[in-house]
């Protein structure tokens, strides 16, 4: 779950509630992967990037998914935040041949 904040300029930012769950630790290649099934409640899931060598990741949540080079990407070093329904997955792909690192948690409702 998350809601919006307001810094001190004014901008809005998503603040994170809630709990760590399970966690599925990943390391890419240019074959699409999956991750852990979302637990019950689980509305948001966490992916992040652990590549050591500025590489980006795409990915695509759903019940069975394949991550292609075309989907939506997690830059190198940074963290994402993803709808889920409980059951879905993410799979993530590489797209640089590169293997690096990446996490993918489940936000448990607080």
């Amino acid at each position: 779950m998350s809601r919006q904040y307001r810094d001190s300029s004014g901008q809005l930012w998503p603040e994170i509630v809630g709990r760590f769950g399970t966690t599925t630790m990943l390391t890419t290649s240019d074959s699409s992967q999956q991750s852990h099934a979302a637990g019950t409640g689980v509305t948001l899931m966490r992916i992040a990037n652990g590549s050591d060598d500025g590489k980006h990741l795409h990915f695509t949540t759903g019940a069975d998914p394949t991550a292609t080079t075309s989907d939506p990407i997690v830059p190198a070093y940074q963290t994402e935040f993803v709808a889920v329904q409980p059951g879905e997955k993410v799979a993530i792909i590489s797209g640089h041949n590169h293997s690096f690192h990446v996490t993918i948690t489940d936000i448990l409702p607080s």
